[in-house]
Order: structure tokens, then sequence, then C-alpha cells
């Protein structure tokens, strides 16, 4: 430091200097500050080579997370191959960390990708690790020699880590974390027993094959009395054969020996295919488990493969303390629903939609849908066995009736045991919930701050009425759903032939009205969309909270809130009348279904739910995607309207009356800044970021 101008701890930012301004007229802490929310290493490498104080300040940023991505062919950057004149990218990071006095910097290190492997079917019939994987295990325990302060080890190579490393794990006394994968090819590796890591409190292995690479980790385990997140991943190939070769008993038998169950917090299990015994009450605290996670990453075309070895050996009776807060799983079983309907206090519940989902929106391209089959609400009560939804993935088998069951088992069980503390909800986009059970749901969950299901076409005008009940609401996600079209479903037209988003200009109001899925809508344009929403969700007495919203494959971030001129309202007298989810649940029964004319979703009044985002002719407002509840004489156009008492401020959050239209004083209408966001936003919001088939 003694090479820093002591002016740069007095200086303050000023606008007269006489060739602009500079970063280096900050104080250092406030530099520093800007240079820890930097996570790009070409940036923080090129701040590294602008002066001697940055580089000073930028190297223990660039250094504090180091991932290297080995590729098992040459890659180009225009005509120029990487590492031209010296070696692989890969490589060349190894050797920085080995050569330069920067190791000790190192806080994470990840090591992933393709390892080239010469000769290997040679290698592996004389029982020998080919020359360039030891030479790679012998480089990593050298850098890992260094790495004294290293905190977070990642293997992600397509090779096997062998001992040598190992070794040089355990002799990090800061290390906490550990993932680790084992070759998916089916290459013969020394077999070794993995060394204790007493220090670690999160392990991660993945791709574990017990016939091909039987290291043994019940040491590991055992060892580790401060892990807390434990996460187990199998081989596909496991479930994918059927091969019952998962035994408990080996990779637990240590602690159950030493009566030292393991007292971790979060576990998870994918293609985890094993008969249960009771070592696996006696290796885990069942008490202290707070989050799990079951995967099975069944195919899309075939979710009929068995799984008795499973289900009818593991109970569905949790033990008398059972304390999970959080699950997360993609089957669905009669079995699993009645565990779930055992216990009480779920806060986060997350259905893992089945892959491809035509709703993820990092999907290379947009699927097609088809277009499940409408129901009444009195065939999708949750008390009803006779329900038509198609849900081909939900169960061992494609009988309608039987996937209904285990659909409403699995709602009624939510609603009744663990909606009242639920925080987060996703359920399957094969499960289109109608305008009586999305009431239930949201009558019964008043504390949902994150919540995705899918919903039939006809409810959309229902959903806009129940949304403001949620004032916690912060990200809602609406699938658009996913099953089985019957014949007498009208198919949905294709771009081509309505000629609407491609081939012509189209007017908004032709775009809606013509719809006739959930999906027609989100291949709107996003400029119409965001219209759409910046009107729908303008009112900030009853969406303040809301911030994301999913729309299909497209996510859109509701910004500040503005105001424009708006044309006076009709003359008419209408009075406040709140109404509860429950009421609009009654009121269906009463009258207010809707039915199908001419393929399209009609009320009695007469509206079609294609017209929800469309403006009213002759001026009068019409309910929009998300609007408010009408009010009863525009129900019923028989009732006189009632009275009641416009405000000209906008009324306050616990006075919130449905009837009442965004107005502000002036003559002015409030409106929402919209826009579209990707992956990098929505990755935050729990209903996005675990939808996927990834522990």
């Amino acid at each position: 430091m003694a090479a820093v101008n002591r002016n740069m701890f007095d200086a303050s930012v000023t606008t007269d200097r006489p060739r602009g301004g500079s970063l280096m007229v900050l104080p250092l802490n406030l530099i520093a500050f800007i240079i820890s929310h930097l996570d790009d290493p070409g940036d923080l490498a090129r701040l590294c080579r602008t002066c001697r104080v940055l580089n000073y300040m930028t190297l223990p940023q660039l250094y504090k997370s180091i991932t290297l991505t080995s590729y098992d062919r040459i890659r180009y950057r225009g005509d120029q191959p990487e590492g031209m004149g010296s070696a692989s990218p890969f490589s060349m990071g190894l050797n920085a960390i080995i050569t330069r006095p920067y190791a000790s910097l190192v806080r994470s290190l990840t090591l992933r990708g393709s390892w080239r492997e010469s000769e290997l079917d040679e290698h592996a019939r004389i029982g020998r690790v080919p020359d360039s994987s030891m030479m790679l295990n012998i480089v990593v325990r050298a850098a890992i020699d260094k790495m004294a302060e290293l905190e977070s080890f990642t293997w992600d190579l397509n090779t096997k880590m062998l001992e040598t490393v190992y070794l040089g794990l355990t002799n990090l006394p800061k290390l906490t974390s550990l993932t680790v994968r084992f070759p998916s090819s089916r290459h013969p590796r020394p077999t070794i027993v993995i060394p204790a890591m007493p220090h670690l409190r999160y392990l991660k292995i993945t791709d574990i094959d017990p016939l091909c690479y039987p290291d043994d980790i019940s040491t590991l385990l055992w060892k580790c009395r401060k892990l807390r997140v434990l996460n187990m991943h199998w081989s596909p190939r496991m479930r994918e054969e059927q091969e019952p070769s998962v035994m408990l008993h080996d990779y637990f038998r240590k602690c159950v020996t030493a009566k030292q169950p393991l007292k971790v917090t979060k576990i998870g299990l994918q293609n985890f295919y094993a008969l249960h015994t009771e070592e696996f009450n006696l290796a885990f605290d069942q008490t202290t488990v707070q989050d799990v996670t079951i995967l099975t990453n069944p195919k899309a075309d075939d979710y009929n493969f068995m799984n008795t070895f499973v289900d009818s050996t593991w109970p569905i009776n949790p033990p008398h303390i059972i304390g999970i807060k959080s699950m997360r799983q993609d089957s669905f079983t009669r079995r699993h629903a009645d565990f779930i309907g055992n216990f009480t206090g779920l806060e986060k519940l997350y259905f893992v939609n089945a892959t491809p989902n035509p709703n993820d929106m990092n999907s290379s391209k947009p699927l097609e849908y088809s277009a499940p089959t409408p129901t009444s609400a009195g065939q999708n009560n949750l008390n009803s066995g006779n329900a038509s939804a198609q849900t081909p993935h939900a169960t061992p088998s494609n009988s309608p009736s039987l996937q209904a069951n285990i659909r409403d088992a699995y709602l009624n069980n939510i609603i009744m045991n663990h909606a009242a503390t639920l925080r987060h909800l996703l359920l399957p986009s094969y499960w289109p919930l109608s305008s009586s059970t999305i009431a239930r749901i949201v009558h019964a969950s008043p504390q949902l701050e994150q919540l995705a299901f899918a919903t039939e076409f006809s409810s959309m005008e229902t959903l806009g009425l129940l949304l403001p009940f949620l004032r916690n609401l912060v990200a809602v996600r609406l699938l658009v759903p996913t099953g089985a079209t019957l014949s007498s479903q009208p198919s949905r037209p294709s771009k081509a032939s309505l000629g609407r988003f491609s081939k012509r200009p189209c007017a908004p109001d032709e775009i809606f009205t013509s719809a006739m899925t959930l999906a027609d809508i989100v291949d709107a344009d996003d400029d119409i969309l965001i219209d759409k929403f910046s009107e729908s969700l303008a009112d900030p007495q009853v969406f303040s909270q809301l911030k994301l919203f999913g729309f299909g494959w497209k996510a859109f971030e509701l910004l500040d809130y503005y105001t424009v001129p708006c044309a006076p309202p009709p003359e008419r007298n209408v009075q406040s009348q709140s109404q509860s989810p429950a009421d609009l649940v009654s009121d269906e029964a009463n009258g207010c279904r809707e039915r199908l004319v001419n393929g399209l979703p009609h009320n009695d009044d007469g509206a079609t739910a294609s017209g929800l985002l469309t403006p009213a002719p002759n001026g009068t407002q019409a309910p929009t995607l998300l609007g408010k509840r009408r009010c009863d004489h525009e129900l019923n156009p028989g009732t006189p309207p009632k009275t009641c008492k416009l405000r000209e401020n906008p009324i306050e959050l616990s006075e919130f009356n449905p009837c009442m239209p965004t107005t502000v004083t002036n003559g002015r209408m409030w409106r929402r800044r919209v826009r579209r966001v990707r992956w990098d936003v929505v990755k935050r919001y729990e209903i996005w970021g675990l939808d996927t088939q990834e522990l």
C-alpha cells in the first residue's frame, strides 16, 4: 500500500475535474464495495490491468471463485483456436494456481467438462488408469495443497476422481462443501474408501453407479458430524434397467453401528431405487430433517415403469415427531398423497414438472401444447372422483379416473393439512384447476408468497378475481395446461392457419377474441401482453407486493407505478361490497358458471372469456385478465345497481373494495411499468428455479 497516494483516503466526489471524472477520486471502501458486486471474470481481469490500486483490490475478487471447464476438442473463437501459443485455458488455469502466489485467495474451485482419455478399451482390458487421467489428478492435488483457505470444491468432470485428490481434500481445515461426480461411462477404476472430512456441511454425490464404481462413502458420512445438506444422485441406468443394487446398508452402516445418526436438515435423493429397511430410520435423525427432495426423473413417454420395489416397502406413516417444512417431488402416487396427509406444517411444496416442459423458458424452442379436456366446476371439485383432466404423467396408470383421484387426494390433503402455513406452492402443469379449486386454495392459503399452477382457459376471469385476496403474493406463475386431447375438444388452430403471429399483423383485440387456449395468448407479441399487464396489475393498493408474473414460458417483471389520463366513467351508483374466495365458489354454484359457445368459453351473461383482455364496447369497462371482481349488477343485468361512495384518493389496503376502479385524483388512472425478463431474473424465485430435474 506504500504506492497508494494519500489522497485516496481523503478524496471526495467532485464535478469540476479538468479531464472528466475518474474512479480514483472515490474512497477506497466505496471502490471495494463496487468491485464486490462484479462477478464476470473478464471485467475483473480488465480491472486488474488498469492500475496498481485496482489490481491490489480486484485480485482477491478475481481468484475468490474459479471455474475451469475442460473440452474434449479444441474450440475456436473465430479463426483463432483457444490457447494458441500455450495450452488450453483449463490447463493454464491450473498452472496459474500452482505457479503464482494467488492460491491462498481461492475460496471455491470447480472443475467441469469432458476430459479426453485415449485408448480406454486397452487400459480397461489390462486394468490400468490412463496416464492423462492420472496426471490430471496429480496436478489437481498440487493445486489443492496450495489452497489453504479453500471452502468449496466441485469435481464435475467425466473422469473419476482418484484417491490422491481425496487425500489432499482431507488436509483442508476450512473445506465445508464437496461435490463429486462419478463418470457415466463404465470403465473400471480403482475402488477406494473415501476418507473422512470432518468439517463438511454440504455433500453432493452424483451419478453413483454401485455396480461399476463401488467406492465406499460410509466413513465419509460417519465422520461428517457437521453435515447439514446431503444430496445423492444415482445413475439413471439404475431405474431404466430396474437394478436393485442400491443397498442402504453399504452407505450408512457405520452410522448405524456407532448409533450416531446424521443430523441433516436437508436431504435430496434422485433416481433412488432401493428396498426400505429399518436401518434407514437409524441412519438419520428424522426430527432434524426440514427439507426433502425426491426426484425419479421419469421419461415423458414412459411413466409406467415398475415402482413396486420401492413403493410397497416404504412406509407412509411418518414418525411421531416430524419437522418437514419443504418438500419437492416429481412423481405422484396415492401413497405419497397419503403421506402428505399424515402431518402438518409444510411451508414450501414444489411439484416438479416432467421434462420436456413446455412452460420452461430455457427450452430451445416453444413446444406444442395439447389442450386438456375442459370440465365443469362440479366435475373438478376436490371431492369428486370423476374429474376428466388428462394427466398421463401423473400416475403409473393412464386411467383418467385414477389420475383424477390421485390429484384430488393431493389437493385435499394440501388444503386441509398445509394450506394455513404454505408460503410457496408449485403445482404441475398437467393439473388444470377449475375456478372452485383455485378459490379453495386461495381461501385456505393466506400466507402464499409464490404460487404456480395451471388453470383452464374458461377460469381466467375467476383468476383475476382471486389474486387480490393473496396480499403477500410476490411472484405468480400461470402455467399453460398440458395433457391429452380428446376428440370432443376443439383443436388448437395452428399459427399458420390463423396468421396472427407471423404471417400478418393483427390488432390486439383480434388476438384475444380469436384465442382458444392460453397458449394462444402467450404466443401474442410481448408489447401487447405488456400493455395488458400494465393495465390489469396497476392497482398499488392490491398488487403492490407482486413483483413477478409468469405466463407460460414468458415472465414479466412489475416495476414502478405511473398515471395516465382516463376518460370519465359513466355516472352510476355502485355500493361497495367485498367478497371472499369462498363467496366466489357459491356464486359459481348459483349460476355464474362458464360454458362453451362455438368453441369459446362464455359466461351466463354472454361475455366471452377470450375477451378478458379486450376493452368492452360502448365505453364500458370489460373484465381484464387479472382485473377485479365485477359488481353484482354487472354479473346479473336484471339486478339494479347499488350505491357506493367513490373516493378521490387511493383507498387503504385494509379497505380494498374489488368493485372500485383504480383511479387517482384529477381524473387519472394507475398504470405499471412492465418488462420481459429472462432466466437470470426468475431463477431467484423458487417456483422457477426449483422446477427442474436437478438436486
